[in-house]
């Protein structure tokens, strides 16, 4: 450094040590404004609007979070839950976790993200998938839909127990109209014990099928009066 910049440097420290004490708030506002501005704080996810690296690392330590502490977080949660959701590359707890809370943010978009899930991964066999399967079973039962019903009864052709199982369970939750005969369909051809029991728990919520109407029995032909 130049001599005359290293005493131009020194000033505001000479003039904090040696001014009178009636000048020591001057002295102060003098060296702070010789050291500069303060560096501003490098700004978050939620500064940039991506919350995704905050409901992610709360879903890292939150299985079954509360609407009002996912609003915390950010103030539409649901594109963000979605996102996470359909990363790869996050770990598989945390989209599946991401999935469950969907339940809590009921909406047009939420409902066609969970039903083409279904649809798509409905036959998988990769551990991962069918554990978010599992969660979308039942966020989309919860919050149903007009076609939720025929998207779960898909999950039947998983060859995952546990996957029909919660498909069953979701089936329930959504009372949709056409649920009982879906139930009753799977019923049918279900071998796994604890998944016939669980249809026929998920039956017993709606009301029992109309008894079939009484056959009318055929009028019998009277044989012509003979005149007397």
């Amino acid at each position: 450094m130049p001599p005359d910049d290293r005493v131009a440097a020194t000033i505001p420290q000479r003039l904090c040590y040696r001014l009178p004490v009636p000048l020591t708030y001057l002295a102060i506002a003098v060296c702070a404004l010789a050291a500069g501005p303060p560096t501003p704080p490098a700004s978050g996810g939620a500064k940039t609007g991506d919350a995704r690296p905050q409901l992610a690392a709360y879903l890292a330590s939150h299985d079954v979070p509360t609407l009002a502490e996912l609003r915390g977080l950010a103030s539409a949660p649901d594109k963000p839950l979605m996102a996470i959701a359909e990363d790869g590359r996050a770990e598989g707890l945390i989209r599946a976790r991401a999935v469950a809370a969907l339940r809590l943010l009921p909406s047009p978009a939420v409902q066609g993200f969970l039903g083409k899930m279904v649809r798509t991964k409905a036959k998988s066999n990769d551990t991962t998938e069918r554990l978010i399967l599992r969660r979308a079973a039942m966020a989309l039962g919860w919050i149903s839909g007009p076609r939720a019903a025929a998207d779960l009864a898909l999950l039947f052709d998983n060859a995952d127990p546990e996957v029909r199982l919660d498909a069953a369970i979701g089936l329930g939750l959504t009372r949709a109209e056409d649920a009982p005969a879906l139930l009753r369909r799977q019923l049918a051809v279900e071998s796994v014990p604890r998944v016939r029991d669980q249809i026929e728990r998920q039956l017993r919520v709606f009301p029992p099928p109309p008894p079939p109407p009484a056959k009318s029995l055929p009028m019998r032909e009277e044989p012509p009066l003979r005149g007397f």
